[in-house]
């Protein structure tokens, strides 16, 4: 809760030193947009339940603190729940442009924390049912929020961002998640809500935020691109960037959005496989594309997900306290990315 405040000072920053071209409101819709938590995972054998006595009379109390659990089901488990998100998030990306448009930006978001928060209970109340399945059941659903929360958010906050803070705010969104996994690694530690009495309530927390900003956004302005672009409502979008921006003549605003409409209106609609075959973003897209894979391809995620039984291996004394310094390493240099914009 504490870094939270912090990122709504950031916003609020901005408006106190930048009176002239930032609203409280759009500090808010800012905030609201970027509340987001991320709990991942970190135990093993006992958060998935398939901890059971045969496996410890087989370990005989005689296991070190840097082996693991070797059974087969704990191994399979454990992969599956960690995959099952990716696979979510990837599934759900494909989605984003249809459920921004259909539904809107706001409506989108509040529909998407449905799934937020069902992932949250499912995991919250695994002790009362088959713990191992509502567990991967909710990553999947977890999954499938964050895939579209990852396209919804970026663009409801590039559309309402004055073009100057554009960059900056759109990085809050990162350093939003980066705050997140802190946070989770934090209250991870066994001594918190890490521990074998505990763990379903820390896994039951990733869809706490998802209640506070389903609150917060009742009361953010839609998009005044979508409302004027998209659905064509002209006064409403003029309501809107006045409650973004201060009484002021949106006149040029409003220019401005009717030649992005025309000029969107005259091209043709481009597909994924149309984008794909087409040899004029060829480049763009193999550029994007080679990002994301050299990303991915880095180990991050496997750092991030594994990150406790790597430092373990490699024979660190305390490796969550290790696993804890990535993430502040990464919130450090995270900030960077969004002063330097």
């Amino acid at each position: 809760m504490y870094l939270d405040l912090r990122i709504f000072r950031f916003c609020i920053q901005f408006v106190l030193e930048n009176k002239e071209c930032l609203q409280r409101t759009l500090a808010l819709a800012v905030f609201t947009a970027v509340k987001r938590t991320i709990v991942i995972e970190r135990h093993y054998a006992r958060s998935l339940g398939v901890y059971n006595e045969e496996l410890a009379r087989r370990e005989g109390g005689n296991t070190t603190e840097h082996e693991e659990p070797t059974d087969a089901s704990v191994v399979m488990y454990w992969s599956l729940s960690v995959a099952i998100f990716s696979i979510g998030g990837m599934a759900s990306s494909f989605l984003v442009s249809f459920v921004s448009d259909i539904r809107g930006r706001i409506k989108g978001m509040l529909f998407i924390n449905v799934l937020a928060i069902t992932a949250g209970l499912l995991m919250g109340l695994a002790k009362m049912g088959t713990p191992y399945l509502m567990v991967i059941a909710g990553r999947a659903i977890m999954g499938l929020y964050c895939g579209l929360s990852s396209g919804l958010v970026p663009l409801y906050i590039g559309e309402i961002s004055p073009v100057k803070y554009r960059g900056a705010m759109g990085a809050l969104h990162q350093l939003a998640i980066v705050i997140g996994i802190l946070i989770s690694q934090v209250i991870g530690l066994d001594f918190v809500l890490g521990n074998d009495d505990m763990w379903h309530v820390l896994l039951g927390l990733s869809g706490a935020p998802a209640i506070l900003q389903s609150l917060l956004l009742l009361v953010c302005p839609e998009s005044p691109r979508y409302l004027y672009i998209k659905l064509g409502k002209v006064e409403e979008a003029c309501k809107s960037l006045k409650r973004l921006k201060g009484d002021y003549d949106t006149s040029k605003d409003i220019a401005e959005m009717q030649a992005e409409k025309e000029e969107a209106m005259n091209e043709v609609q481009m597909s994924i496989l149309r984008l794909l075959r087409s040899s004029v973003y060829r480049q763009q897209l193999f550029v994007a594309l080679m990002m994301h894979l050299s990303q991915q391809f880095s180990g991050i995620n496997a750092i991030f997900y594994y990150s406790t039984s790597i430092f373990q291996t490699a024979g660190v004394g305390q490796p969550v306290y290790a696993t804890i310094g990535v993430g502040v390493i990464n919130i450090i240099f995270t900030l960077v990315s969004v002063n330097r914009h």
